[in-house]
């Protein structure tokens, strides 16, 4: 909600600290998570600044006979946008690198979502690991029988990996409905439940901080990015 990139800024740097110096993640990998997304949003946010808005002119741009206005509040919608996407990843990266799914399933659960939903996401996430320690496999059987020495060879072999990765899903889906059947599913997949309750100084310091944060929001609300 806030206007301005500031908040934003704080919420990444926040995370960040969090992630590389107490959960100890190493640096290195956090940065082949960021890597790319970041410049997808960056890409993205160039093409906000420079194709929108409609207020205030901030200049002219002549390029081939093409001649275009990049606005002042075009450049602010892309600084914002930047930073609160790399904000919201940094925070998803936190809550992914620190926190099991099965924990997240069951604060999900505890939260009324409902159950085909986090039954659903639990079964997707454990069949993700599946599929790729499969698709792994095959692609280094055909690698081996020289199924990427060559453009048409290597188009062949993708596209009988996708397939032969299909069939496999498909087989796999229902060897599991099988066996969840035979060990009596009833429609709920239950967990043990060990989540630890918070301790009262994290639930003030994150009070604090989200007081911190809105007081900051509203501080800066009236600065100008151009």
């Amino acid at each position: 909600m806030s206007p301005t990139p500031v908040v934003p800024i704080i919420v990444f740097l926040t995370s960040t600290i969090l992630i590389l110096y107490f959960a100890k993640i190493p640096y290195h990998f956090y940065m082949n998570l960021l890597k790319y997304p970041i410049l997808i949003v960056a890409l993205t946010s160039i093409i906000i600044a420079l194709f929108f808005g409609f207020q205030e002119p901030f200049t002219e741009i002549n390029l081939a006979g093409l001649r275009w206005t990049v606005y002042k509040d075009g450049i602010t919608m892309g600084f914002a946008t930047f930073f609160r996407v790399i904000a919201g990843l940094s925070t998803q990266f936190f809550l992914v690198l620190t926190t099991p799914l099965t924990s997240i399933l069951l604060i999900l659960r505890k939260a009324h979502i409902p159950s085909v939903l986090t039954e659903m996401s639990l079964l997707i996430y454990r069949y993700i690991f599946v599929f790729i320690d499969v698709m792994e496999t095959m692609h280094r059987a055909q690698e081996l029988r020289l199924g990427y020495s060559g453009f048409i060879k290597r188009l062949r072999s993708t596209s009988l990996l996708i397939g032969s990765l299909f069939i496999r899903t498909l087989e796999q889906g229902e060897r599991t409905f099988t066996a969840m059947n035979a060990r009596g599913y009833d429609g709920n997949i239950r967990v043990l439940e060990d989540l630890h309750s918070p301790s009262k100084f994290a639930l003030i310091g994150i009070i604090i901080f989200v007081v911190l944060l809105t007081i900051v929001a509203f501080l800066t609300m009236n600065i100008r990015i151009v």
